[in-house]
């Protein structure tokens, strides 16, 4: 379970690495995004879309409704955001485990403030701003050293 990092200067960088990233996706896979607002990882997740055969313009934040189910492409998506919960029992609420049950790939934004169970077994996406809009990428867990390998 290794780490790597690679540097995105470009919303269209961050798209290309969630695709690249979604070459390798299994069912019932579950990616965990980390990281302050603003650092990219909507886009991420809507590359990720993208590498799964959907299109990446239906793709948006699920802030208020916190799950989106995308499906169309080669397996379904579901696109989770956790910013407004404040605790990880609320996360348990919301079917997670089903939907990886099922097949799906399940993308998570704010995985931070999921239950240490669901974090344990993901695939880690850290964003790190490293400042003049750059970013470093880091993966983690699961997706560790060779996240993008197969790409």
């Amino acid at each position: 379970m290794g780490r790597s990092a690679v540097y995105s200067l470009s919303e269209d960088e961050t798209l290309e690495l969630g695709k690249r990233l979604a070459r390798g996706l299994r069912p019932g896979d579950l990616v965990s995004l980390v990281g302050d607002l603003g650092l990219g990882k909507t886009v991420f997740a809507r590359g990720i879309a993208e590498g799964l055969g959907i299109d990446p313009a239906e793709v948006s934040s699920p802030t208020f409704t916190l799950v989106q189910e995308y499906r169309g492409g080669r397996r379904p998506l579901f696109h989770v955001d956790l910013y407004r919960l404040s605790q990880a029992a609320e996360a348990e609420e919301l079917g997670i485990d089903e939907l990886l049950d099922a097949g799906a790939v399940v993308v998570v934004e704010w995985g931070e403030r999921l239950p240490e169970r669901l974090r344990r077994d993901a695939l880690t996406v850290r964003f790190v701003d490293v400042g003049e809009d750059a970013r470093r990428i880091e993966f983690g867990g699961r997706a560790g050293a060779g996240a993008l390998d197969d790409a």
